[in-house]
């Protein structure tokens, strides 16, 4: 909460302060990036006219820089939108109503784990409909068009685990929870829409396996090996400050370490 006391506080004006979640567009922009990148590297052919993309979603950002990209041109024939047991998206796709969950599903797939989307409203916005803050339909969006452009799939724990052990036996690719129900969704989509399996389709991961080592310890019996990145990492020195838990604490934090 201090932190949003800080950003409308007119004190601090001249830090120019932002957040760095998927709310904030700032994120979202450079979001947009890699789906333009990732089409123009395994783009081989004349044929690839179309991309799919399959986005492991929670929070829904990383699935709006894909719609943001796809309104500046990018050919993108369908978004997979692969959750976990929140499936309150795929449902509202499905029937046109929306019902949040709360609380949340807690799920391996823990980034995951969001029963309202805080970019839901903004989907809906780009659909020509409107959503207030408490998840609310205020006008429905042009679900058609949606349904034309989204395929939405609930992934289960056990899938998410049976996917990570499938994927590792037959590719020799080792992936966490998170890309695994992305995976998982592409899988699905393929299998339901066979005239679709010879488009170029590309599957997002969200992080490195070695940060769910339990997890894959549990699932295939094998640590995973830590990028050279984080190889050491645990006997770096730690470098940080003790601030107080109130606003004023903080906020005078704030000012003395950014005169």
């Amino acid at each position: 909460m201090e932190n949003l006391m800080a950003f409308t506080d007119p004190d601090l004006d001249y830090l120019s302060l932002s957040s760095a979640n998927s709310i904030n567009i700032g994120r979202l922009v450079p979001q947009i990036i890699y789906y333009f990148y990732s089409y123009s590297r395994l783009r081989e052919k004349e044929g690839d006219d179309e991309v799919i993309f399959s986005i492991p979603s929670g929070n829904f950002g990383d699935m709006m820089g894909g719609i943001f990209a796809k309104r500046m041109g990018l050919p993108i024939k369908k978004f997979i939108i692969s959750v976990n047991k929140n499936d309150e998206f795929p449902k509202f796709l499905n029937s046109g109503k929306y019902n949040k969950i709360e609380p949340s599903e807690n799920c391996i797939s823990s980034a995951m784990n969001v029963g309202h989307p805080s970019n839901l409203a903004r989907l809906v916005d780009l659909y020509n409909g409107e959503m207030n803050e408490k998840g609310e339909i205020l006008k429905s969006p042009n679900m058609d068009e949606m349904r034309k452009d989204i395929f939405s799939i609930s992934v289960s724990d056990k899938e998410t685990k049976e996917t990570i052990e499938e994927t590792y036996e037959k590719h020799n690719v080792l992936i966490e929870p998170h890309g695994a129900v992305g995976w998982k969704g592409l899988t699905e989509y393929l299998e339901q829409n066979e005239t679709d399996a010879d488009k170029l389709c590309i599957s997002l991961e969200t992080a490195h396996p070695a940060k769910f080592p339990e997890q894959i310890i549990d699932i295939l019996g094998l640590d995973p090996e830590l990028p050279e990145s984080l190889k050491g990492l645990e006997n770096k020195k730690e470098h940080y400050d003790k601030v107080g838990n109130t606003y004023p604490d903080f906020k005078s934090y704030l000012k003395t370490k950014y005169k």
